[in-house]
């Protein structure tokens, strides 16, 4: 019988937090993009996670109004709710705020 580690990133929070964490290391273009490429190339093949984890990690993130989507689908940038303590961290470089998600 062989034993099955569970997934850390079944639960939509724990995919939003980590593909959030991603986001921040990845960092922004000059335009204040990240790219989508980069963004789940990094939680599917380093994180070894799935891509219905990604699709509700991400779309917890939307829903939630940290993230939105550029129009294109190609990038990601930070949303209207993220906490007034994260948006006073932000510099120029688009930097994605752990509080904002209840990290600290």
């Amino acid at each position: 019988m062989k034993y099955v580690e569970p997934c850390p990133y079944t639960k939509p929070e724990a995919a939003a937090a980590r593909l959030f964490e991603i986001a921040k290391a990845i960092g922004a273009d000059r335009r204040g993009l990240v790219s989508i490429g980069a963004w789940n190339a990094t939680f599917l093949n380093r994180d070894k996670a799935n891509a219905a984890e990604y699709a509700l990690g991400r779309d917890h993130l939307i829903a939630s109004g940290l993230i939105e989507m550029d129009g294109s689908g190609g990038y990601i940038t930070r949303g209207p709710n993220c906490a007034p303590a994260d948006r006073a961290e932000m510099s120029e470089e688009l930097k994605f705020p752990a509080a904002s998600l209840g990290l600290r």
